[in-house]
């Protein structure tokens, strides 16, 4: 089940299922930031225009809501690859950020951050051995299956068993809006062959695909039995969500976090 709330102007969607774990988490909207227009007004991104005063502003008043520390942070450079990095502490933030699209950590005192703005985003957690993971799979991420490389390294780095990890798939461009030309389509039909019937959508001159239902088939052929989805397209609520498509480029980042601070033993 999907949960709104809402915290001194702030709107954020949780999953019931890691709320009821204790897991710190949310799916920030655009609102109740500092971000002028046309990133007003909770832009977590200084590298679509916008001040890095008013994203050090949003950030903590995100942070703010679960009465986390800022200086816990880890945030990657984001650059539609499958890399997951594992993180043991907190981000320097006068040092450099790593590439990578994907953050693991076993650290309760690490608090994982993303961006996103069209693109799926998604998080996980293994109650058992107690290891948190944030990961952003725009469409190059899902055709090259980031997910199955984000539970493989669950179990190789930390020990995890997939079938105890639980997936929560977040606020995205929905199927309604995602159109691509032939050669990305033809990456699905590669990336996917057995599952072109669940991902795929042709209508009339354009054919469009499923991201959601691309990610949770990634994650469930890794083994993953616990996978729930919002289903929420950003496009179609601009008015909540920032969408790079939607808003022809001229846009902001909407943030998500993982924290496994206060998580009952």
């Amino acid at each position: 089940m999907t949960l709104v709330k809402e915290s001194n102007g702030l709107r954020y969607y949780q999953f019931e299922e890691f709320a009821k774990l204790g897991v710190k988490h949310g799916f920030f909207t655009r609102l109740g930031g500092v971000s002028p227009v046309p990133f007003h007004s909770l832009n977590m991104a200084t590298t679509v225009g916008d001040s890095n005063e008013n994203v050090l502003e949003n950030l903590n008043r995100m942070f703010q809501v679960f009465n986390l520390d800022l200086a816990t942070r880890y945030d990657g450079w984001q650059v539609h690859s499958s890399t997951t990095i594992c993180v043991k502490s907190s981000r320097d933030v006068r040092t450099r950020t790593i590439r990578g699209d994907a953050l693991l950590t076993d650290n309760p005192e690490v608090t994982l951050v993303m961006r996103f703005g069209d693109c799926v985003p998604v998080i996980l957690i293994d109650p058992i051995f107690r290891v948190a993971g944030i990961y952003h799979a725009g469409w190059k991420g899902t055709v090259k299956k980031i997910g199955k490389n984000v539970v493989e390294n669950m179990v190789k780095v930390y020990g995890c068993d997939p079938q105890n990890m639980i997936a929560g798939i977040g606020p995205s461009i929905g199927p309604d809006h995602f159109v691509v030309q032939q050669d990305v389509s033809d990456q699905f039909i590669k990336a996917f062959p057995k599952d072109l019937d669940k991902i795929q959508i042709r209508a009339e001159d354009e054919v469009r695909y499923n991201l959601w239902e691309a990610n949770e088939l990634t994650l469930s052929d890794a083994g993953v039995k616990t996978i729930k989805r919002m289903d929420i397209c950003t496009v179609c609520h601009k008015d909540e969500w920032f969408s790079h498509r939607g808003d022809h480029g001229k846009t902001g980042r909407f943030g998500v976090l993982i924290s496994m601070a206060g998580m009952e033993l």
